[in-house]
């Protein structure tokens, strides 16, 4: 359709090749006329975009007796991948390099992790970052000079501070519903349909916009006698559950292919059965995961979170920070000024969405804000 478009493949196990049928690498590579794709390759990353922090871990580790090769092998730590990853959503962003970015990710666990990456990333960097930068100097003034273990360069630092530069753009990015939307995939099956509830759930928990769903792997109308009639009722079955869990949110149906779908030919069928003559970079919705209002003279902050109820929730509010938890994930809301001085004194569901409220409390309401 014209668009300048991007394929990023962040899963560690990567399929987006074998989908285009196009080999692929660590490197942004041309597919065809206005489509480029990648697969993040992380021992690449670290070769071109991590050299000072590369360099100074893999040096640390030969300090302490590891052998060269395995020191550089264990450079790579626990989230650069998607660290590696956001950034380029950051860079293609900075220098308007495409008109849609498409974002391949992994299983719904992983794709969670790398959602929420920037939300906690930005919360060790306030908590943590001013407290190792001071230390390293001090250090290097004092123990530096009569250790041989090698201390961070300025270089690392100066890598670091970018890493939280870049970091907050990339917030700023994933939580603008004008910029960024998820589209969950979904098939007619009760685990895959808990599951996606509750990862809905938890991406707008952390202030993510999901602004439509795509049914995969249905069984067409016309292939209906092909297969078990037991199949097919089951099918009409989780499509009514899907259709009551979801609604109002959009939704795309895709159909169960008789042969592997792979290579422009078939993709284009398959775009063809899910899209028609729609734009498939149409926005669907734009509702926002988390918004603050003032309502019966009372600051509510409402999220966002459907298939959750009273007993799944507990907030906490520590200073300027109110912590939501919900199952096993966790969000810390900077609060703004206004709501900052004041408590949260209740907190009820409705229609799908956590409203928390705030208001004044003197010397009286010590009670009922430890009930709350």
């Amino acid at each position: 359709m014209g668009y300048r478009t991007i394929v990023v493949s962040t899963d560690s196990a990567h399929s987006l090749a074998d989908s285009l049928d196009f080999p692929l690498s660590g490197e942004i590579k041309n597919v065809e006329k206005n489509l480029d794709a990648i697969e993040v390759d992380v021992l690449w990353e670290m070769e071109h975009n991590w050299k000072e922090i590369g360099k100074y871990i893999s040096d640390f580790l030969e300090a302490q007796g590891m052998d060269p090769v395995s020191a550089k092998e264990m450079t790579v730590w626990p989230g650069m991948e998607l660290m590696s990853a956001l950034f380029y959503i950051e860079e293609f962003s900075k220098k308007d390099l495409y008109d849609v970015v498409i974002m391949d990710t992994a299983p719904t666990g992983d794709t969670l992790r790398l959602l929420s990456f920037p939300e906690t990333s930005d919360w060790y960097f306030d908590k943590l970052y001013k407290v190792f930068r001071n230390t390293v100097r001090i250090a290097r003034m004092t123990v530096g000079k009569l250790m041989n273990t090698p201390l961070p360069s300025n270089e690392f630092l100066e890598d670091l501070d970018l890493i939280r530069t870049r970091m907050s753009a990339v917030k700023k990015i994933l939580t603008d519903p004008q910029t960024t939307s998820i589209r969950l995939v979904v098939n007619p099956e009760k685990m895959v349909i808990n599951e996606t509830k509750r990862a809905f759930t938890y991406l707008c928990l952390y202030n993510l916009t999901v602004e439509c769903l795509v049914i995969n792997r249905l069984i067409p109308e016309a292939e209906k006698g092909s297969y078990p009639a037991e199949k097919w009722a089951e099918q009409e079955k989780y499509m009514e559950m899907i259709e009551e869990s979801f609604s109002p949110l959009d939704m795309l149906r895709s159909p169960m292919f008789k042969t592997e779908v792979f290579g422009r030919d078939k993709l284009n069928i398959l775009a063809e059965n899910v899209f028609g003559d729609t734009d498939p970079t149409r926005v669907f919705s734009t509702e926002k995961a988390m918004m603050i209002y003032r309502e019966d003279g009372m600051d509510i902050l409402s999220l966002k979170l459907p298939f959750s109820s009273k007993e799944e929730v507990e907030l906490y509010k520590a200073g300027d920070v109110l912590i939501v938890k919900v199952g096993w994930y966790k969000r810390s809301v900077s609060l703004p000024y206004s709501l900052v001085r004041k408590d949260a004194t209740k907190a009820e569901f409705k229609e799908g969405r956590l409203l928390i409220k705030f208001e004044e409390v003197g010397k009286d309401g010590k009670e009922e804000r430890n009930a709350c």
